[in-house]
């Protein structure tokens, strides 16, 4: 008697549709993780569109800086620039990083600031702000610039084109020296910098901080820290100069300049002293001894008295000059004709007698 069970085709159906579900999970599965990976495939994908994509820009020729624009530069030259920038044609235009560039050129004693900026059309513009040269001259170590800033910085073979528009300085090699020297040329217009081709210490008999300027024409031109700025109306006193052979001296005021003989053809001048009436020296309000001056007239002739003895110009109790502002009137009148002002004896007046007549005194 045969048992009744689940046939073969049972156990096949059955199979199958283990089978189908197990499908089914594990698609569901695949699904999930897809749906899950879908956002990373898509950022992969972009990425991997922007590499290609960047990468036909890189071998473009339109991906290269077309050019380098320098502004702002008066004593660098253009090409020393762009050399000192790093940038060339085979560069590629968005790789180039301003701030890289900026602090490489930076790295220049010559160069105070720089900024970097990207153009239109491949553009790359270089704006820098220079150090302002002041002069150059040779130091134990080697020749130097000094810097309108302070600083001196070793002189470079870049820098050769920048020395035949500063003046060359000669001594100033004590360190306050030198700073009393760049204060004094930062007052110099930077045009009349460029006029002067050198500087020297050159004391004069009243002034030990005098300094001697030759001016590119060959003039000398004389002033010291303070009155230095009387250098920038040069052109105008030149042009008045009765004698071009002179030197212009620079007031220490600095508020005016006048011509004369150069110090190395002057003639020495010797000096009168005022002595007391024990022939002991008289010294002014600054400690000096006091120098007797004497009347002259504008061609520089001595006014004389009636002995022939040149009239001397008086002095007060601080032992001034004392000017008399009407000396040639007097003098034409005769009031100096013993070399001192003298005012004549004034007349008697008239006596009235009682008739009203005039009494003769005589």
């Amino acid at each position: 008697m045969a048992l009744n069970g689940p046939s073969l085709d049972d156990f096949t159906n059955t199979n199958r549709g283990v089978t189908a579900m197990i499908r089914e999970k594990q698609n569901q599965k695949d699904n999930s993780e897809f749906e899950r990976s879908r956002p990373h495939l898509f950022r992969a994908g972009i990425l991997i569109a922007l590499i290609l994509l960047a990468a036909v820009w890189y071998i473009l020729p339109s991906s290269k800086v077309k050019v380098v624009s320098v502004t702002g530069n008066n004593y660098l030259s253009t090409d020393y620039l762009i050399n000192l920038s790093g940038i060339t044609g085979d560069d590629r235009y968005y790789m180039v990083l301003p701030f890289r560039v900026s602090g490489r050129m930076e790295e220049d004693p010559m160069i105070a600031e720089c900024k970097v900026e990207h153009l239109p059309q491949n553009i790359i513009r270089i704006t820098v702000q220079e150090e302002i040269p002041l002069g150059y001259r040779y130091a134990s170590d080697g020749p130097v610039i000094l810097l309108g800033s302070g600083e001196v910085i070793p002189m470079t073979s870049s820098y050769l084109p920048i020395i035949a528009r500063i003046p060359y300085v000669e001594g100033f090699e004590d360190p306050d020296q030198t700073r009393k020297l760049i204060t004094a040329l930062n007052k110099v217009n930077p045009q009349m910098r460029e006029e002067i081709t050198e500087i020297r210490q050159y004391a004069l008999s009243y002034d030990n901080e005098s300094m001697e300027m030759q001016m590119r024409d060959g003039t000398w031109f004389f002033a010291n820290y303070y009155s230095i700025e009387a250098v920038n109306s040069y052109h105008d006193i030149y042009v008045r100069m009765n004698d071009h052979s002179q030197c212009i001296y620079a007031d220490t005021s600095a508020d005016r300049a006048y011509s004369g003989a150069c110090p190395w053809d002057a003639v020495p001048v010797v000096h009168e002293y005022w002595t007391d009436a024990e022939g002991n020296l008289l010294y002014n309000q600054y400690g000096d001894p006091a120098v007797k001056h004497y009347y002259t007239d504008s061609d520089g002739n001595y006014y004389l008295d009636d002995a022939g003895e040149r009239i001397p110009v008086p002095i007060n109790e601080y032992n001034a000059d004392v000017y008399d502002n009407d000396f040639l009137d007097h003098y034409l009148w005769g009031y100096y004709s013993t070399g001192v002002l003298v005012w004549p004896e004034p007349e008697p007046e008239p006596e009235w007698t009682e008739e009203g007549e005039v009494e003769n005194n005589e």
